[in-house]
């Protein structure tokens, strides 16, 4: 029974966003939920944090973990407010561990309240202050190892922006698609801290927390153009064959091997598996938009769109052309473009990128669902899209 039945048939909200008993704790035999947000989380977005608090385990607080946060002390003031507005008073809780004072991370006490944590929230903003913490030089600490313990409990873990990028090892650093494209990307020692300011020079990858060791995962992916980037990390790192780029106020989903889209925008999949290399370049990796309600199997691999979503209607006349944009990792370039192929009987969308190439085709299976209405940037609401693959040629 989803959330909206639940409440229909007489449950309380309390009680549906109430952290699950100790029995069931212990009846859980796969790690807990991960809510993979990407950045720009509106206060107002209540179906990403009921589906946060609804995934917590044990009696203990929700924990908000403010460690890539610049000024870490304040930033968890207004998440902490948030939860306890959809959870109740007292639902949640800080939990001050701070690159700037690494002892906290060997703190008994910090620790046991690690222990006692239902659930756990990382703030955005410099994602490597938080491995720098957690996992210093590449070490493991009794905080890491506490969170780790309370995750394969069962206990929800959950992320926006910077904390979103923590969950691969390794993880995306910074850099953007450009010089990606350009240079490849560059791999950060263990632990080391890139410089917040320095997002022009280089393309870097760095360790991650491994939460989520299926996949890549990359934030602020439609509205900062970042698919490049991704798309980069994937062919080149020889880690993962599978990556998801979240856009903002959206969260990617983890349930053991099921995924699904919750939120105002889309995630966007690329599967590598088998996709044909040639030196820097590749043919044939499989691309999907998952829109809100949409899920995806990583064993099978399989996109399933949300029951109730329509076919897209196809356009005509001048508007059934799509020209591809000058610049395709500007802001919101990829998804307006993925928007308007999705009405257009056009198979083929070539970008020309940095003395390099990115084509993307339609397949047979090619397949197009939206909800109604407008969504993000006025494109279709809900925007659900299989069927298709990406050809990148690097100079």
């Amino acid at each position: 029974m989803n959330l909206r039945a639940a409440i229909a048939a007489g449950a309380t909200v309390a009680a549906l966003c109430a952290p699950a008993s100790l029995a069931a704790r212990q009846a859980n035999a796969k790690p807990g939920r991960l809510v993979i947000i990407g950045g720009g989380l509106n206060a107002n977005n209540e179906a990403v944090y009921r589906t946060i608090l609804e995934a917590r385990v044990g009696s203990g607080p929700f924990c908000v973990i403010p460690t890539a946060g610049a000024t870490p002390d304040s930033a968890m003031a207004s998440p902490v407010a948030n939860f306890n507005r959809y959870g109740g008073p007292g639902t949640a809780k800080g939990v001050l561990i701070s690159v700037a004072r690494p002892e906290t991370a060997r703190d008994p006490a910090m620790v046991a309240q690690l222990r006692g944590c239902s659930g756990f929230f990382f703030v955005g903003g410099v994602q490597s202050r938080v491995t720098a913490a957690f996992r210093p030089q590449g070490q493991s600490t009794p905080a890491y190892e506490a969170l780790m313990q309370r995750w394969r409990d069962g206990a929800v873990v959950s992320g926006s922006s910077a904390g979103a990028a923590i969950m691969s090892d390794p993880m995306i650093a910074n850099g953007t698609s450009p010089i990606a494209f350009t240079r490849g990307v560059r791999r950060l020692a263990d632990g080391a801290t890139q410089d917040p300011d320095d997002t022009t020079s280089a393309f870097n990858v760095s360790q991650g927390l491994g939460l989520f060791p299926t996949a890549l995962a990359d934030q602020h992916f439609l509205a900062r153009g970042r698919f490049g980037r991704l798309l980069v990390a994937l062919l080149d790192l020889g880690t993962f064959n599978l990556a998801f780029g979240i856009d903002e106020n959206t969260a990617l989903v983890v349930d053991g091997q099921a995924v699904r889209t919750v939120g105002a925008s889309g995630v966007t999949i690329f599967d590598a598996r088998a996709a044909r290399r040639n030196g820097r370049s590749a043919t044939g990796i499989v691309m999907h938009l998952m829109g809100d309600g949409d899920a995806f199997d990583l064993t099978t691999r399989a996109f399933t769109p949300r029951q109730g979503k329509t076919p897209v209607v196809l356009a005509t006349g001048d508007s059934a052309t799509v020209v591809a944009p000058a610049n395709i990792f500007a802001p919101w370039a990829f998804l307006r473009t993925l928007d308007g192929w999705s009405r257009s009987p056009q198979t083929e969308l070539a970008f020309e990128v940095n003395g390099g190439q990115i084509v993307v085709h339609k397949s047979a299976a090619f397949r197009a669902v939206r909800a109604p209405g407008p969504g993000v940037q006025n494109t279709a609401a809900g925007l659900g899209m299989t069927g298709m693959t990406i050809d990148v040629r690097r100079p």
